[in-house]
């Protein structure tokens, strides 16, 4: 063999030895193509995902925010609130039915041995929502330093007493 057979020899394997080479290095990256494409897919499927999960979070959040709402309210309706409000102009009264119900019944005096309290009205079935009853308050030498107003009014049905009070000074 000559020189010049021993160096086109060793070109061709220089050669095949590249194509082999270039042919892995595109095999490998056909595999890192498919690799990415696959992450890709994935990273996507995740996304939908998370998407799908943030929305019923969402959604459940407000479901229980709207639930918190409707008891606060349950709870709120339940807290007694007084039925009657009491103002004055010197001493003269008004005590107005602020509840929503009908007070059958009413009677006001005072506790005690007191008789400084005088209805304008005297005759007292019903008082409404939003009604009122008017009287006087007329302290004299011989009452007492505070009078309480007594108020009661009766359930139609069960003819039970309920009543409220406060302090007249």
């Amino acid at each position: 063999m000559n020189q010049s057979s021993i160096i086109n020899l060793g070109l061709l394997l220089i050669t095949a030895i590249g194509v082999g080479v270039t042919a892995w290095q595109a095999v490998d990256a056909r595999h890192a193509r498919d690799d990415a494409r696959a992450a890709r897919d994935a990273a996507q499927e995740h996304e939908t995902v998370a998407l799908r999960a943030s929305a019923d979070s969402a959604s459940a959040a407000a479901r229980s925010a709207e639930a918190l709402e409707q008891r606060n309210a349950i709870e709120l309706s339940k807290i007694a609130t007084d039925p009657w409000s009491l103002s004055s102009i010197g001493s003269k009264y008004e005590l107005r039915n602020i509840s929503k119900d009908v007070m059958h019944v009413v009677s006001v005096d005072e506790l005690g041995e007191g008789n400084d309290i005088t209805l304008f009205e005297h005759d007292l079935q019903d008082v409404g929502p939003g009604e009122s009853i008017y009287f006087d308050y007329s302290k004299t030498f011989a009452s007492p330093a505070s009078t309480t107003l007594h108020v009661s009014w009766g359930d139609p049905i069960t003819g039970a007493r309920t009543s409220w009070r406060r302090t007249l000074s």
